[in-house]
């Protein structure tokens, strides 16, 4: 991002540029977006905005204004090790790289790593995100920073094999009840296959009661679904590994989704995470179910574990929001390349579509949808301008999902504070 437009107090402001693209309607040529206390009043043409609203004009010239883009999954505290970990060809030998890596991360490298991932966010049109973490890392940056650049929530990742976790409820609803002016708090469940049947429900219910989203591992590896269908594979070598196995409950010997669906989980609060190796039962019951298919691309590319089956997803008309995963399997946390990556792997998909997935997808399945996702009326008043020169009025979403190879497009933010 080349500069930061902050418009600080109560004045009234009509922004106008080229093109306004809303997302929740088609775009606006010589559009305009008037904001007032923190947030949109109105978007529309720039001449009637004009002669309605006589507050200052801020021209952004060939610009599209849009809103700020949503990393519905990332693991910030796995920051400092990027360019640590490389691709093995295998799932299950990646975790156990993985595992051993994070015994590796020095203390101090920690805080630095994760302030220059947020900053990477926020350079990259980032507004909001959905950090899921095991340490006390990101909530604590988050306590002690009145303001930071990227909002969202943080999910706690619980891995319990206990089939009984009645003792640990009173800690998940703690923790829930943590207050901080950027992020709320919430729990979720790493995995199917790392978190016995009850404690998968418990969270969930947890997660309802606080009216939080319920994130989850799905489908991520083949290694995934051998082990939960044929109870076998190399997940199971590295449990028995790790002393974990066997375990003290059943496995389902069916689908991840078709686990989650018959424990009673999945509902339009839950957001699914990769999504790769479905079946067509599976994207059936996440379509009655509206639960959110979050897609990494980049991450599942690097990893060589598949590419999910994006067209289908869209197509049946599954949610879809974007995350990045971490920089442990991704060398940039950027929305923009993940678009691109995905449209790559999916020609048939609409650009608009995924510009959609990327915005409005990701702030639904967070539950920030207030705030952000779209430009219109009542919307916070943090958006972006990226720089359109040459760009024609039936390219600009594919400008804006694809535009310089997937690179961060040359944007700034445009935030009217209160």
């Amino acid at each position: 991002m080349n500069q930061e437009e902050k418009c600080k107090g109560q004045t009234l402001r009509v922004h106008r540029a080229k093109w306004v693209v809303p997302v929740s309607s088609a775009p606006i040529p010589d559009g305009a977006v008037a904001t007032f206390g923190g947030r949109i009043v109105e978007v529309g043409a720039a001449g009637e905005l004009s002669l309605r609203f006589h507050g200052p004009c801020v021209d952004h010239g060939d610009s599209i204004l849009c809103p700020g883009l949503v990393n519905a999954h990332s693991h910030l505290e796995l920051s400092p090790l990027k360019y640590r970990l490389h691709p093995t060809g295998s799932f299950t030998d990646w975790i156990r790289a993985l595992l051993e890596g994070r015994n590796r991360i020095e203390p101090q490298e920690l805080d630095q790593a994760v302030k220059q991932a947020m900053d990477e966010m926020d350079s990259g049109g980032i507004v909001a995100i959905g950090d899921v973490g095991n340490t006390d890392l990101v909530p604590e940056i988050a306590s002690k920073n009145e303001q930071l650049p990227i909002q969202g929530i943080f999910f706690y990742e619980i891995i319990c094999q206990k089939p009984d976790p009645k003792e640990m409820v009173n800690d998940w609803l703690s923790f829930t009840e943590r207050a901080s002016r950027s992020f709320n708090f919430a729990v979720s469940a790493h995995a199917p296959y790392t978190v016995s049947p009850e404690a998968i429900k418990v969270i969930k219910s947890v997660s309802r009661l606080r009216k939080r989203p319920f994130s989850v591992h799905v489908s991520e590896s083949i290694d995934e679904t051998e082990l939960l269908t044929q109870k076998n594979g190399p997940l199971k070598k590295l449990l028995e590994e790790r002393g974990h196995w066997p375990l003290p409950y059943d496995l389902p010997g069916i689908s991840s989704i078709s686990y989650l669906s018959s424990l009673n989980v999945l509902d339009s609060d839950t957001i699914c995470v990769h999504c790769i190796h479905l079946n067509n039962e599976d994207m059936e019951a996440m379509a009655a179910s509206q639960a959110t298919a979050c897609l990494c691309p980049r991450s599942n590319i690097f990893l060589g574990v598949g590419i999910p089956p994006a067209e289908r997803l869209f197509a049946m008309g599954i949610p879809i929001a974007i995350g990045t995963d971490s920089l442990a399997s991704n060398d940039r946390l950027s929305i923009f390349a993940e678009m691109a990556s995905l449209v790559s792997m999916a020609p048939g998909l609409k650009p608009e579509a995924v510009f959609r997935a990327a915005t409005h997808g990701g702030a639904r399945a967070l539950g920030v949808q207030g705030d952000f996702g779209t430009l219109s009326r009542g919307k916070a008043a943090e958006f972006i301008a990226v720089n359109a020169s040459g760009v024609k009025d039936n390219e600009i979403y594919d400008f804006l999902v694809s535009g310089c190879g997937g690179l961060d497009l040359d944007c700034c933010w445009i935030k009217d504070d209160q």
